[in-house]
């Protein structure tokens, strides 16, 4: 879990870091290059928004910052309902490839320690441990494996899944359109560390204590 906290700092730090760099170094108007590409964002745009949180899985992406965008380039709502399409096809995928190929498939996802310390938290918790893990980054994919090793059925795991990604979407989603409405990171940098922040300290303390 230590290493899920220092992921959810280490994002905040490099938004602030790459802006610095980016800007203040090399003489680049990060500013402008994105608000270049929100300004002509289309269906290209939210494709590829929804297929690299849908990657999450496999990939080192950084979802929550993906949400914000969303937010940012196309409004609240549809930045919403961007994020959560991606986010909830991302963690399905998960849950399918392991209940159909067992714990082999498991095993190319998650680390042998990981996936045993979340199997116990899932056997305890059940559905509830797959709502609050929602928005931590690396816990999320490792809980929709779980999930697919355990008996939970598809319906009950989908709507975890739905309770929990929908209000961090959302909050995401605002944090971006704020940003981009008064032309500042800051909204987003703060909400990035209090939801994922916020909700490593709520499953460290209720469902997981001793993971």
């Amino acid at each position: 879990m230590k290493r899920t906290l220092w992921l959810i700092v280490g994002v905040a730090a490099a938004v602030i870091a790459s802006k610095l760099l980016v800007e203040n170094v090399l003489g680049i108007d990060l500013e402008g290059l994105v608000e270049g590409w929100m300004a002509n964002a289309g269906a290209g745009s939210a494709a590829v928004l929804v297929a690299l949180l849908a990657a999450d899985l496999f990939l080192p992406v950084p979802s929550s910052l993906i949400m914000v965008l969303s937010g940012a380039a196309f409004g609240v709502v549809w930045g919403s309902v961007f994020s959560l399409v991606g986010s909830i096809g991302g963690e399905w995928l998960g849950f399918e490839l392991v209940r159909r190929y067992g714990v082999s498939a498991s095993r190319r996802i998650v680390g042998d320690e990981d996936l045993e310390k979340m199997r116990a938290v899932m056997a305890r918790h059940g559905a509830a441990a797959v709502l609050v893990t929602r928005a931590l980054p690396v816990v999320m994919e490792t809980m929709s494996v779980v999930a697919g090793l355990s008996r939970m059925s598809r319906r009950s795991f989908l709507l975890a899944s739905l309770a929990g990604t929908l209000p961090v979407v959302v909050v995401y989603a605002y944090a971006g359109a704020v940003s981009r409405e008064i032309s500042s990171i800051v909204p987003a940098v703060v909400m990035l560390v209090a939801v994922a922040g916020g909700a490593w300290v709520w499953y460290r303390a209720r469902i997981a204590p001793s993971a």
